[in-house]
């Protein structure tokens, strides 16, 4: 069968009428067209033969024609389509639920099951279901960046939160306090974790859901978007016997992408690789992973002392939080194992001011640092509809300033290939600080942060984040608009 989309389908036909809903989600046929003489018909994949059979026959004389849709893709259509009534919620059962179920007589749940499968087919991160005072507002963060998909009517905002509190094992009945949980769910024999907050807001509550794709393709280093120089000295600190490895930047910079990234570069049959994280975002293959659970008193600090006895060569612990977690990371890399961890600062060479401000020795931080990356996500501008122009002034500045040569650069257009948004996928800014004998001596002896800076861009070959964007304006990889929502010049 030709392979067909439900995408902006609406069934219009002066010839027959539309299915009826349960023989839909009951059968998983759609009426697709429907002409004097031949109808069009939607099968969800793997449908049984002799309801072809069935359907040929009951549209006979007319000619049909058979095509395929994913189950995913019907349980959305579903839900866009369903006519909403609240209805009584009863206690989930299953471990999983599977999105791509269509649930007959449950209009929320296929409401639900639509806003999720839709979120996950345009890569999102985060859903926002936020009640407003006269609608609720269901947004996408996708690239980074919010999208309001749609509307719904105000009524049944509290029918969804209660169904989506159940899903998550949360208190429907409570509305006055935040609550946080976690749904498992399935959707074409992929597994999606997804990770709920819910807050209290003036209109009703604010619900969030954080998409963890636990199947997702694991990226390697080359493929994040480093330039050679940079990929290069990466590569060569995290072959480093021991020491430690930092990645630095906002919530949200990639930082976890670029750590699994780096693992996965590793000789993992070779080594005991043990990783530390809140949560456990992807799974390696041969990589001991551990979530942390401060309910249980399970911590950073306190699984990274366990760890320790477990004759590990490489630990990567999700975030340094706390002096506990930073001395004992130290003083583990110091011992013979390589540590890979992130902290939250604006640039990769104030990972030693940090460090000293949660009282850990300069000459300790100088002896065992290797590399910090300091690194944002920007959006990458759409390859079929980028429009090539000249620079503006403002950006002929930037570049005179940062030394960079190029005469033209892309903005953003906008197609529907891209959701007209004029941009496609996200790349990495970065800025790579690595540590030589000189540098060591220059932390251990207390020299000002802005000298240490300097010498790195001399004599390591640092570039600076403000540089790095910039190059890539100019390479046509992104546009300034968006170096300039993410970076500071």
């Amino acid at each position: 069968m030709e392979r067909i989309s439900l995408k902006k389908f609406q069934f219009n036909s002066a010839f027959g009428e539309q299915y009826n809903r349960e023989f839909i989600s009951r059968q998983g046929a759609i009426k697709i067209s429907e002409t004097a003489n031949e109808v069009r018909i939607a099968i969800v994949d793997g449908g049984d033969t002799q309801l072809c059979h069935e359907l040929e026959n009951y549209h006979y004389p007319k000619k049909t024609i058979f095509s395929s849709i994913s189950a995913a893709e019907l349980a959305t259509f579903i839900g866009e389509t369903t006519a909403i009534n609240p209805i009584d919620t009863k206690q989930e059962k299953e471990h999983f639920i599977a999105l791509d179920t269509i649930t007959e007589g449950a209009p929320v749940v296929n409401i639900i099951n639509a806003i999720c499968i839709e979120a996950i087919r345009l890569e999102s991160s985060d859903i926002h279901i936020e009640a407003h005072a006269d609608s609720v507002h269901i947004r996408y963060r996708i690239d980074g960046v919010l999208r309001t998909i749609k509307k719904i009517d105000k009524s049944v905002f509290f029918t969804i939160s209660n169904r989506i509190k159940i899903m998550a094992n949360l208190n429907p009945l409570e509305q006055r306090l935040p609550q946080d949980g976690r749904i498992s769910v399935t959707i074409e024999n992929s597994t999606i974790d997804l990770r709920v907050s819910v807050i209290p807001v003036a209109n009703g509550e604010s619900i969030v859901l954080r998409i963890f794709n636990t199947s997702a393709k694991l990226l390697s280093l080359d493929e994040l978007g480093f330039y050679p120089q940079d990929l290069n000295a990466i590569k060569t600190a995290v072959l480093q016997p021991f020491g430690l490895i930092l990645l630095t930047g906002p919530t949200g910079s990639g930082k976890t992408t670029t750590l699994h990234a780096l693992i996965a570069s590793l000789p993992i049959s070779e080594m005991k690789i043990i990783t530390i994280e809140d949560p456990v975002e992807q799974l390696i293959s041969g990589v001991n992973q551990v979530q942390v659970n401060d309910e249980i008193n399970l911590s950073f600090d306190g699984m990274l002392r366990r760890v320790l006895r477990q004759d590990p060569n490489v630990i990567m612990v999700g975030e340094i939080r706390d002096t506990a977690t930073a001395e004992l990371a130290l003083r583990s890399a110091l011992t013979g194992h390589l540590i890979l961890s992130t902290l939250h600062t604006n640039d990769s060479v104030s990972v030693i001011t940090r460090l000293e401000n949660m009282g850990l020795e300069p000459y300790l931080i100088a002896a065992v640092l290797r590399c910090s990356v300091a690194q944002r996500l920007v959006r990458k501008v759409c390859p079929l509809c980028g429009k090539k122009v000249s620079l503006s002034k403002q950006a002929q500045s930037l570049m005179t300033k940062y030394k960079i040569t190029g005469d033209s650069m892309f903005e953003s257009v906008g197609c529907s290939d891209c959701e007209y948004t004029g941009y496609k996928g996200r790349t990495i800014i970065s800025e790579v600080f690595t540590v030589d004998k000189t540098v060591e001596e220059m932390i251990a002896g207390r020299q000002p942060i802005a000298e240490i800076a300097r010498y790195a861009a001399v004599h390591t070959g640092m570039c600076s984040m403000a540089k790095n964007a910039l190059q890539k304006v100019i390479d046509g990889i992104t546009t300034l608009h968006e170096v300039e929502r993410e970076v500071l010049f």
